[in-house]
């Protein structure tokens, strides 16, 4: 659900959306709750925590928090539902994303159920929700997912990373997540206000990358759902070069799940070395047989990945740290194989102010750049700091299985 602060999602629209929650749940349920980093976004989940207790539901607060966390920690405290407020940078506006028991992400249909709701009168509960802060979430969420990786392997390697952005809680999640798997790291800082793509914090990683000398470079996005990976010879990653290099650490015969639009030489390497990738073209479609059949990996356009081992979120920082035993693995092998996928593409440069104007007219535009289809041909626009510039992907898109 996405829109500009208070002239699409207003206050009161929030607590209506709280409300509707609150009165699927039921009375004395439990829902998590979350935010980013960002003033507005704090703002509009009070209104939505508001109206989930005026249902007479509980809300479990945590303050600053990621889309895996939510996901997340929905498993793992047996709540009903949960919900996650932060900025969209793509739209300069407001993204509320709402979970269901045991975490995955309501879109399509399963959301306009909900939606229908809010327009309804709103009575007055037996007894008013009570909220409960959870201010340790990070530190549980970050040993769960060191726990989820083999950590003997990445602390013998001992990988250099260069990571970003720093807005909280990523910061807090990123040296827990280091502390826990020994690995060194490099946080980058952000910028006041992001926007995407977010140039300026590309370049500060890779100029700090080339500097220290450090294996791989990482971006995620504020909220914490969406990743990139930068590599010598390659630069940033496009989703699907980030996803071989999750899918080096599972063998070969693995269900995976990609929602287009994909590069499909990428999705036929991936067939060819034995993977089992299904693709879809509607999201509901994609993120329910994602829930029902419980792929290893799933992943869309975007760079958002669900591990539905972990979680059935969106989940960054599982991502991460899969790319982080695989790389600590396979060594710097894993990431020639990638940059020779590349190279059986057509690419070639466009300048900064070109692209930019490309991804604001035919699309939103994504963390790294972005992607548009005409036709079957797929465009991919990612940011390249070593030209300054843009790398444009031409590929075809994969048939739907």
């Amino acid at each position: 659900m996405k829109g500009k602060a208070y002239r699409d999602i207003t206050i009161e629209k929030a607590a209506r959306i709280g409300y509707a929650i609150g009165k699927i749940v039921g009375e004395k349920n439990l829902v998590i709750s979350g935010r980013d980093a960002f003033r507005v976004s704090r703002m509009l989940k009070r209104a939505i925590s508001a109206g989930v207790m005026s249902a007479g539901a509980d809300v479990m607060d945590f303050h600053e928090s990621t889309t895996g966390e939510i996901a997340f920690a929905i498993k793992r405290f047996g709540a009903k539902m949960g919900f996650m407020v932060s900025l969209d940078p793509a739209l300069s506006g407001v993204y509320i994303r709402i979970f269901s028991s045991p975490g995955y992400e309501l879109v399509g249909s399963e959301l306009n159920q909900l939606l229908d709701y809010i327009s309804g009168e709103i009575k007055e509960p037996r007894e008013v929700g009570w909220v409960y802060y959870a201010e340790y979430m990070h530190k549980l969420y970050s040993a769960a997912i060191s726990s989820f990786v083999r950590g003997d392997l990445i602390s013998s390697k001992k990988p250099s990373i260069v990571t970003a952005p720093d807005y909280e809680p990523l910061e807090t999640i990123f040296l827990e997540t280091a502390r826990g798997l020994n690995f060194n790291q490099v946080i980058i800082g952000g910028v006041d206000f992001p926007s995407y793509p977010m140039i300026n914090l590309m370049k500060r990683v890779w100029r700090v990358r080339k500097a220290v000398e450090s294996d791989i470079g990482v971006l995620v996005s504020p909220e914490g759902s969406s990743i990139t990976v930068a590599i010598e010879r390659a630069g940033f990653l496009l989703p699907e070069e980030v996803l071989q290099l999750v899918l080096e650490k599972y063998t070969p015969g693995v269900k995976v799940n990609v929602l287009n639009p994909v590069s499909r030489t990428i999705i036929e390497h991936l067939e060819k070395n034995g993977y089992r990738v299904r693709v879809f073209n509607d999201e509901e479609k994609f993120l329910l047989d994602t829930r029902r059949e419980r792929p290893t990996i799933s992943m869309n356009s975007r760079g958002e990945f669900i591990t539905p081992i972990f979680s059935l979120g969106y989940d960054a920082i599982t991502a991460f740290v899969q790319v982080l035993e695989a790389f600590s693995e396979k060594g710097s092998k894993l990431l020639q194989d990638v940059s020779a996928t590349r190279d059986q593409m057509v690419c070639e440069f466009i300048d900064a102010a070109t692209a930019l104007r490309i991804c604001s007219e035919k699309t939103e535009p994504t963390p790294w750049g972005c992607r548009f289809t005409i036709g079957s041909t797929l465009y991919s626009l990612i940011y390249n700091p070593e030209i300054d510039g843009f790398i444009k992907i031409t590929d075809k898109i994969p048939e739907a299985s």
